[in-house]
């Protein structure tokens, strides 16, 4: 019960969130009652600590004060650090990251065996893995790598697909002269992503995979690995071998785009391809698979670059920084680099004016986040993605991916699962692919489960994916799967949308219209359609006709989660009273126990 409160950070835990983290799904009839006696209990145990805990809304409340609380130290210490960073000390900065991390003994409340608290402080977990591997990339600056190989053994061992932490420790593997390791290491996470999440390395691995195979070891041990930099250069990620669906958006892009560009003839401007589309959609897989097929159309290079502009764990990347990482992949060094955003796009512009150059610009917020980076040389292709309709650049080419058809999601699970599946079961495969709405991400999920889970017929993962209140938590993979990608989308939304995809799961109908939502949100009907079209242009609504919205099941849990985990009973029983009186209320409305501990660093 204490971790729960303590995961709660001084916030109200409503009652039934503390029989959830207890019992979990099989809370005794007295779980309140006892649940009222360990608060007594506590409150007596912590009375010399200066915590308190109190009764608050059908709920209690820890309030630690001035008690010494090892997570308000890790953090403090971790400001410090990146405090000394920033002024250059690197060896305090070092000191400090080091204080951070020997403050953890373990992953966060491990000794529990609650599983709706182990998800709620998954957040809790990740930040101190993003510490580790900052203090990682410092020492590796600094030279110590040697030092470094065994701790990163053991990190890497624990998280063989966080790609972070396998590119640490690949190259301090690679600086200590092991070389042979660091090229076996990459083969086997190489094959462990191919084979549970049919996923090839990201950029960074493949990047460093390379320079290790170029570089000879003296050099290697001695120095830092320099970056492979200059026109005809590839940095495209890993294309996936059996490449599976989006038959039409390949016909789009692989036959029509090449035969629109041939007749348009001489142009005074590259050619700009945008793929959008809700998180989880295959965007970046298209686009890096077409971006593979394309290649050879041009020969000074295929740049990727990773802007970050929905991540559930960092912030958009900045347009001097985008730039400049750009200039570099075209062989400048850092000395020959403006400082100026303008004398940078100037400069960029220029390189590539009579160059013939594919650029990737992945995860893209806005068309301002890109403007300046478009390959603007007639004979260049930028293609992007995003989650958002990027309506400001007109003259792009659109491609706009919805969930996969049936058939081809059902190619796609029947690839990732392989041998797994010798009885296909095709109606409970069918029930699987509904249960994750068609969505590639969601499929990639629950393949995966079924390949670890080598007991299991398709027909068990169909019932369990059945019950909604679990069905993210099926779907979870080891980089945060669904509610990650979720989350993504969710941190980036003004705070009436949010509220609007949490509370939407109230009306009682698959599609809702704008007065509906007014009656839910209490709003006024214009004020609730902005509402409406701009989730649909942020692709969590789509519209099945005018007027009419509709919400993907798998988002609609994920708001209903969120709605557990942050809005008060109260908020909901008002939504629901609103919508009562004007006739709008499903004829039952059963109080939704989602465990909300599914849902991972979900505030920021």
């Amino acid at each position: 019960m204490i971790g729960a409160l303590l995961t709660a950070d001084g916030h109200r835990m409503s009652m039934a969130r503390l029989v959830d983290a207890v019992w979990g799904d099989n809370p005794p009839s007295t779980a309140r009652k006892q649940i009222r006696n360990a608060a007594s209990d506590l409150r007596n145990f912590l009375s010399d600590s200066g915590a308190t805990i109190t009764p608050a809304a059908d709920g209690y409340q820890l309030d630690i004060a001035g008690a010494d609380l090892d997570l308000r130290s890790f953090r403090r210490r971790v400001a410090e650090a990146r405090e000394h960073l920033t002024s250059n000390r690197l060896t305090e900065a070092i000191a400090e990251y080091r204080c951070a991390l020997a403050l953890w003994g373990g992953p966060a409340l491990s000794g529990l065996g609650s599983t709706a608290l182990q998800a709620q402080v998954a957040g809790l977990n990740e930040e101190r893995l993003s510490v580790l591997e900052e203090c990682a990339d410092l020492e590796l600056d600094q030279g110590n790598h040697k030092a470094l190989v065994s701790e990163l053994s053991t990190w890497v061992a624990e998280y063989p697909l966080r790609e972070r932490i396998v590119a640490q420790y690949l190259l301090a593997l690679f600086r200590s002269g092991a070389r042979a390791r660091a090229l076996t290491l990459y083969d086997r996470t190489r094959r462990t992503l191919a084979e549970s999440l049919g996923l090839s390395p990201g950029a960074e691995l493949q990047e460093l995979h390379q320079q290790m195979l170029q570089e000879d070891e003296n050099a290697a041990v001695s120095a830092q690995v320099p970056l492979v930099t200059g026109f005809g250069r590839c940095d495209l990620p890993l294309d996936i071998r059996e490449f599976t669906g989006r038959r039409d958006a390949l016909t789009e892009l692989l036959v029509e785009l090449p035969t629109a560009d041939r007749r348009a003839g001489d142009r005074s401007s590259g050619q700009v391809v945008v793929i959008d589309g809700m998180g989880g959609a295959g965007k970046t897989t298209l686009a890096v698979h077409v971006a593979h097929r394309l290649a050879s159309r041009y020969p000074d290079g295929q740049f990727f670059l990773d802007l970050q502009g929905r991540s559930a764990d960092h912030d958009p990347v900045p347009l001097g920084t985008a730039l400049r990482r750009l200039l570099r992949t075209t062989g400048l060094p850092d000395s020959e680099i403006p400082h100026s955003i303008e004398d940078m796009t100037t400069l960029w512009r220029y390189r590539l004016a009579d160059r013939r150059v594919l650029l990737v610009l992945d995860n893209v917020a806005s068309s301002e986040h890109i403007r300046p980076l478009l390959a603007g040389g007639p004979g260049c292709l930028t293609l992007v993605t995003s989650r958002r309709c990027l309506t400001n650049l007109t003259s792009a080419w659109l491609v706009s991916l919805d969930v996969l058809p049936r058939n081809e999601a059902r190619e796609l699970f029947y690839r990732l699962v392989g041998d797994r599946c010798p009885a296909p079961e095709p109606d409970r495969v069918d029930s699987v692919l509904e249960y994750c709405g068609y969505l590639p991400l969601a499929i990639v999920a629950a393949a995966a489960r079924l390949r670890h889970r080598p007991t299991w017929p398709v027909s068990y993962l169909a019932a369990r994916l059945a019950a909604p209140e679990r069905r993210l938590a099926e779907l979870q993979t080891e980089s945060g799967g669904l509610v990650g990608c979720f989350l993504a989308s969710y941190r980036y939304l003004s705070t009436e949308q949010q509220r609007l995809m949490r509370l939407l799961d109230l009306i009682p109908r698959r599609e809702v219209d704008v007065e509906s939502v007014s009656v839910l949100l209490d709003l006024p009907v214009i004020h609730a359609e902005l509402l409406l079209e701009g989730l649909m242009d942020e692709h969590l609504l789509q519209q099945p006709r005018p007027g009419s919205y509709q919400m993907a099941d798998l988002l609609r849990v994920y708001g209903t989660e969120m709605s557990n985990l942050i809005d008060s009973q109260d908020t909901r029983d008002a939504a629901l009273k609103r919508m009562d009186e004007h006739g709008l209320t499903r004829a039952s409305v059963p109080t939704c126990r989602i465990s909300q501990g599914h849902v991972r660093a979900v505030l920021r």
